[in-house]
């Protein structure tokens, strides 16, 4: 499955797509492996997670935006509306933060990765369906 997705960076509607084209364009870019993306988990002698080292840092995360983007606009056979020296040096921390996010939301749907963190809370005090009263009232 591609991912694809618009944003909203600069002024611009613009669009993402994460498929091939944005790792190897973030290979170019970067003049590295997009296994950067991938963390280191250790274990230990239980096999129980004690620590995820991430490799990636920002520019690893806005160079890959950055290649979704060209992706996007390349597969169409246009040009991208915003350049990669508007992102870094125009753009807002606040768009920047939601370009990081949307990239690694995008390449976790192409890998099919499943979230980690439930979107329900299952707190014992939640309501059941159809109920207005919490569940141990």
């Amino acid at each position: 499955m591609i991912a694809e997705k618009t944003i909203k960076i600069c002024g611009k509607e613009v669009q993402m797509r994460y498929c091939a084209a944005a790792e190897t364009g973030y290979e170019r870019l970067s003049g590295q492996s997009s296994d950067i993306f991938v963390p280191d988990v250790e274990k230990d002698e239980d096999g129980n997670i004690k620590n995820v080292i991430q490799k990636a840092k920002a520019d690893d995360y806005i160079k890959l935006a950055i290649a979704a983007i060209i992706a996007a606009y390349a597969r169409k056979e246009q040009d991208p509306p915003i350049t990669a020296d508007d992102i870094i040096y125009d753009a807002e921390p606040e768009e920047v933060s939601a370009l990081i996010t949307s990239v690694v939301e995008l390449r976790a749907k192409w890998y099919n990765i499943p979230t980690v963190v439930s979107e329900q809370n299952d707190t014992p005090e939640e309501t059941e369906e159809g109920d207005d009263k919490p569940k141990n009232a």
